[in-house]
């Protein structure tokens, strides 16, 4: 696939994202259907999807289908988005399961940032924000 594709989709899940930040505390509902929507343009084709696959077969999944890491990076940022809302919510099942592939997801990408070579300033605050979550799930 073209570079430019790849810039497009990443630019386009910027703008979702920034659409979902905005709309996260005034109109939650909104906000997670904007996520939702984003999973369909990915080789999930569905946030159900995603959502139904453990952890090793999320690894296997990304693996076979050759998802590419910086696809990753910005669906992790959306899954932030929707671990605060659901904790707001208290939809606190969900937010494990979410925290829990936040996990795996942000030590994945890292990974595969150290073999590319690619330096990245934003795993270090991704950590720090899944900690706090954690911390503020089992409070």
């Amino acid at each position: 696939m073209p570079k430019d594709y790849f810039l497009e989709m990443i630019e386009e899940l910027g703008r979702v994202l920034r659409a979902v930040i905005s709309a996260k505390k005034s109109e939650p509902a909104r906000a997670l259907q904007e996520i939702n929507t984003v999973f369909t343009a990915t080789k999930f084709r569905t946030k159900d999807f995603f959502d139904s696959l453990s952890i090793s077969e999320l690894e296997a999944f990304i693996k076979e289908k050759d998802v590419h890491y910086s696809t990753l990076d910005a669906l992790t940022d959306l899954l932030f988005e929707e671990a605060d809302i659901r904790l707001n919510i208290g939809d606190y099942t969900t937010v494990e399961r979410l925290l829990n592939k936040l996990d795996f997801l942000i030590s994945y990408i890292s990974k595969k940032e150290t073999e590319a070579k690619v330096l990245s300033l934003k795993r270090g605050p991704q950590r720090e924000r899944l900690q706090f979550l954690l911390t503020a799930l089992h409070k």
